[in-house]
């Protein structure tokens, strides 16, 4: 069965890579080196180190997970994945790596399932969940907000890189209706793409406060490139570049803004940053 998200971004890396985000190219200038970082970025916001406990909503091939237990040190990982290969692979990955996970803890599964974190987590609360490039994807990104808020540890940390719709933009006209078209092609859910009060809001009636959003578009979206498309077939090579192409065009129109997003489960007198 074709799947959507698959291995194809292995052809984009060095030899011994894996990664599958948009990068942050501040001073990258390799597909590898820049997805590292975006995920390094994300790994600092959130705070991650020894004592953490982290369950990552969308692992990818797992790169990542290596770099939240070597890098940051976190004492414990779980996680889960749409993909069937991709997380096939990242199992393959840790294990070569020295750091084998049982199958249970990191599950292939819809995120949005309530059963996949219960069976992942078995009783584990972790200290923070992860989204890294890709919430957005999920079927229904506040259904995922409520299950980490559910999840959490008490004042458990979520943090994710997501998009929302810059200040500028109007939901109508033709700029708005490329966008939409844009998020079917690209298996995107148009109400997970909201503007940026309105993305606020929402945290804070899912239970989260302390909000911190910064915006890193400058560094992603006009800058993410798939490099000279050799090792990918056709149809991943014209999907990585129509992507380039409608990322630089949706900072420079003022459509899209990405940025670091990181909150506490907290209680209601708790304020957004």
């Amino acid at each position: 069965m074709t799947e959507f998200h698959d291995l194809a971004e292995l052809a984009l890396n060095r030899d011994g890579q894996s990664w599958g985000n948009l990068g942050h190219w501040q001073s990258a200038t390799d597909y590898s080196d820049a997805c590292r970082a975006l995920a390094t970025l994300l790994g600092e916001q959130a705070g991650l180190d020894h004592k953490s406990i982290v369950f990552d909503a969308g692992f990818g091939c797992g790169d990542q997970l290596l770099l939240w237990l070597e890098h940051f040190g976190v004492s414990q990982i779980y996680g889960v994945n749409l993909s069937h290969s991709q997380t096939a692979h990242a199992g393959n990955l840790l294990a070569r790596n020295g750091r084998p996970v049982s199958a249970e803890a990191i599950l292939q599964g819809d995120v949005n399932d309530p059963g996949i974190w219960t069976t992942a987590l078995n009783g584990a609360r972790p200290s923070h969940v992860m989204a890294l490039d890709c919430a957005y994807h999920f079927p229904d990104r506040l259904a995922f907000w409520e299950l980490a808020q559910r999840n959490l540890a008490p004042a458990g940390r979520m943090a994710l890189t997501d998009f929302m719709l810059a200040e500028q933009h109007r939901t109508d006209g033709f700029r708005h209706r490329l966008l939409r078209w844009m998020l079917k092609s690209a298996h995107i859910t148009e109400t997970n793409i909201v503007h940026r009060d309105v993305y606020l809001d929402q945290l804070e009636k899912e239970g989260f406060g302390n909000i911190s959003l910064v915006d890193i578009s400058e560094h992603v979206m006009p800058a993410f490139t798939s490099g000279d498309g050799r090792g990918l077939r056709w149809s991943a090579w014209c999907k990585y570049a129509v992507t380039s192409r409608f990322l630089k065009w949706a900072y420079h129109r003022s459509v899209l803004r990405y940025c670091v997003v990181s909150a506490t489960k907290a209680d209601q007198s708790d304020n957004r940053n």
